[in-house]
C-alpha cells in the first residue's frame, strides 16, 4: 500500500520533534514567572517606600514642632540677654552722675556758680558743657587751673566771657566751658 501524506512537511517536522514545543512553552513559562516575580517585587518595594515616606513625614512633623520650640526659646534667650546687658550697663553707670557732680563741686572755686550743665555720656569719658557765672576773672582763672590740674578732667576750653551787672549792682562774668570728664567707677 502506498502512503499518501497530505500533511505539509512543516507540520510533519513539528510532529516529529514535540520536545521543541515543550521547550518553547517552558521557556515562555519561565520568562512569565521571572517577569511576574520582578513585577511583584517592584510593587512590594513601592509599598515599603510609601510606608517609609509616611513614617518619615510624621517624624519630620514632630521634629518641626521641636525646632519651632527651640527657635522660640532662642529668641526668648536673646531678649533676656539684651535686658541683662542693659541692666549691667545701668548698674555700671548708675553712680556716674553723683560722682560727677561731687567732683565738679570739689573743683568749683568760691564766688562762682553753675547756670546750666549738659552732658554727653561715653564709655570712658563724659563730655561736659556748662554755663557759669563768677564775680571776677580771677575766679575763672582759678577754675581753669583747677580743671587743668585735676586728673579727672581733660581739655578744658572756655568761651564767651561776658561782663554783666547782676542784682544789687554787682559786676558778674558769664562764660561757657567745655571739658571731658573721665568716668569714675564706684569703689
Amino acid at each position: 500500500m502506498t502512503k499518501i501524506n497530505l500533511i505539509p512537511k512543516e507540520a510533519i517536522v513539528k510532529e516529529e520533534h514535540p520536545e521543541f514545543a515543550f521547550l518553547a512553552i517552558g521557556a515562555v513559562a519561565i520568562i512569565v514567572v521571572i517577569l511576574g516575580y520582578g513585577y511583584t517585587s517592584k510593587l512590594a518595594k513601592r509599598a515599603a517606600l510609601k510606608k517609609e515616606i509616611t513614617t518619615v513625614e510624621k517624624e519630620l512633623a514632630q521634629l518641626q514642632t521641636v525646632i519651632d520650640q527651640i527657635a522660640r526659646i532662642k529668641s526668648q534667650r536673646d531678649a533676656v540677654n539684651a535686658k541683662k546687658t542693659a541692666l549691667e550697663g545701668l548698674i555700671k553707670t548708675r553712680l556716674l552722675y553723683p560722682l560727677l557732680m561731687e567732683d565738679i563741686v570739689k573743683t568749683l572755686p568760691n564766688g562762682m556758680w553753675l547756670m546750666n550743665l549738659n552732658t554727653k555720656n561715653g564709655d570712658a569719658i563724659t563730655s561736659l558743657a556748662f554755663g557759669a557765672v563768677a564775680y571776677d576773672n580771677y575766679i575763672i582763672a582759678d577754675l581753669l587751673q583747677a580743671l587743668e590740674d585735676s586728673k579727672l578732667f581733660q581739655k578744658p576750653e572756655i568761651s564767651g566771657i561776658a561782663s554783666t551787672v547782676g542784682g544789687k549792682g554787682i559786676q558778674q562774668k558769664q562764660f561757657s566751658i567745655t571739658v571731658d570728664y573721665i568716668n569714675q567707677v564706684w569703689k
